[in-house]
């Protein structure tokens, strides 16, 4: 899991992430808040986690995951702004950060499920979240607009068995 003090580092790929792919994510370079003292101190926060994959101590991937703050939600973790660059893919990464991820929200007292979205346009992606037991509960329409054009959301939900 990353650190508070590599803040810096992570929002490094995350402007990346956002860049490379930006019918993928909800932020945008434009509106995103790239602060590394706001995020190290979310960080610092119980039920937030930013999981890292490093290959020659460059991040090189990562992986979000909190837990629900409303008392009624607070069974339910999500993750979000998986992202693996694209010189890094094809070697497992994505699904060792998932892996980890889940490892992480599964130690969180009372969390059951595990919520995430998906661009119809990452087949990979999705491929990904099936093979781990994620399951589609619903596709929401134009959700992500970039330059004029629509993209599909996917969501999908892993159930986990205590």
């Amino acid at each position: 899991m990353l650190q508070p003090g590599e803040a810096g580092t992570y929002l490094a790929i995350r402007r990346e992430m956002l860049a490379d792919s930006p019918w993928a994510f909800a932020s945008s370079v434009e509106d995103s808040e790239f602060d590394p003292e706001a995020l190290a101190s979310k960080l610092r926060e119980p039920f937030q986690a930013i999981v890292g994959g490093f290959e020659g101590g460059r991040l090189v991937g990562s992986a979000g995951v909190y837990r629900d703050r409303h008392v009624k939600m607070a069974h339910r973790a999500r993750v979000w702004g998986m992202y693996v660059t694209p010189a890094a893919r094809g070697r497992g990464l994505g699904e060792e950060l998932l892996l980890r991820a889940i490892e992480v929200a599964r130690a969180w007292a009372g969390v059951n499920s595990i919520g995430l979205s998906v661009s119809a346009n990452a087949p990979p992606a999705l491929r990904l979240y099936r093979k781990l037991g994620f399951v589609e509960w619903g596709v929401e329409p134009a959700t992500i607009v970039v330059d004029g054009e629509a993209y599909n959301e996917i969501h999908m939900v892993l159930m986990l068995d205590r």
